[in-house]
């Protein structure tokens, strides 16, 4: 009798859940379960219907939404270093600048100097002047002396070949005293006085000869030069009239030299 009464209260409950469930569905109410008598087997807890709302308890919590994604490489790097602004003052007008003193040595004036030049000549042969025209010469110049300021103090020497070679050769020797200046334009002028060591030969189809003379000689110089300079060479060109004294006449010749010299 027990078995029959359990099955009846189940059809029961089925036939009360079948004419109920239409009605809670448009509530969305819960329809309060019977209480059951406790028996040996166990019941099927009832579904709940698709369209009930779920459990607060149930629904999983939403993860904060971060505020803006970060790789690993930004989330490592240092944030920048602050900016700091600083104010200069203006720079001074061109009218304050003061000019910078500069000191040019373009050229140091020497203690001593001395000068090497050759030269050609142009002019009477002293001794066979009756023989031969006025002739071309050749010769070497050298020079030496105290500097004081733009004049200098010295000696000089040539050495000269004159008239026809191996005909009226003329060698003369001419050591002479000397004065020259060069001023800061350029003007090269001078002079110098002195003997002439003079030697002489003349060859003949029959004989020659020879002979050897001290005629007394002057000269000037007139032409362009480098100021006077211890530190670089110092190139010259001039033009030097000159005068010997030679068997009791006078002989002008003409010399032009260019050389270079430098100073001590």
């Amino acid at each position: 009798m027990d078995a029959w009464n359990v099955t009846l209260r189940r059809l029961g409950l089925v036939c009360a859940l079948a004419f109920a469930g239409p009605a809670l569905a448009q509530d969305g109410g819960e329809v309060p379960a019977a209480p059951l008598e406790p028996t040996s087997e166990p019941t099927a807890e009832p579904e709940a219907p698709a369209d009930a709302p779920a459990s607060p308890e149930a629904a999983p919590e939403e993860a904060p939404a971060s505020e803006e994604p970060q790789s690993p490489a930004s989330a490592l790097e240092p944030p920048p270093p602050p900016r700091i602004t600083v104010d200069l003052p203006p720079p001074p007008s061109l009218a304050d600048d003061l000019p910078i003193p500069t000191l040019t040595l373009d050229r140091i004036p020497p203690s001593t100097s001395f000068e090497f030049a050759i030269q050609v000549s142009y002019g009477t042969v002293a001794y066979f002047r009756d023989q031969v025209p006025p002739w071309v010469g050749f010769g070497f110049r050298g020079g030496w002396g105290k500097n004081f300021g733009l004049n200098r103090i010295g000696v000089a020497g040539t050495v000269t070949a004159e008239g026809d070679i191996g005909v009226h050769t003329q060698l003369a020797l001419e050591p002479t005293f000397a004065w020259d200046y060069v001023g800061r334009n350029g003007l090269l002028l001078g002079a110098g006085v002195g003997p002439a060591l003079v030697y002489t030969s003349h060859t003949a189809t029959v004989e020659t000869t020879a002979a050897a003379d001290i005629a007394p000689s002057a000269a000037v110089r007139i032409g362009w030069s480098q100021t006077w300079s211890r530190v670089g060479r110092r190139l010259f060109v001039f033009a030097e009239p000159k005068v010997r004294l030679a068997e009791g006449r006078l002989s002008p010749v003409v010399a032009v030299a260019v050389g270079s010299g430098a100073g001590r």
